[in-house]
């Protein structure tokens, strides 16, 4: 199983793998893996949606 590179994503980035799994019905899993993102970063992400703060992640980081 080959790793997966850690990263900081942008809030863009974030919104469009929340979109892949909300809206058009992918599994975490599959688009984690589409993405190359941690199964575990996309739940954050998914998580912070739901709650309403996804728009609050990214905001430090700088491209």
């Amino acid at each position: 199983m080959r790793s997966i590179p850690q990263g900081r994503y942008t809030r863009e980035f974030r919104q469009e793998a929340v979109k892949l799994v909300a809206e058009d019905k992918t599994s975490c899993r599959e688009a984690a893996q589409r993405l190359s993102l941690a199964p575990s970063t996309l739940a954050y992400c998914i998580k912070a949606y739901k709650e309403g703060k996804l728009g609050e992640s990214g905001k430090t980081q700088k491209p």
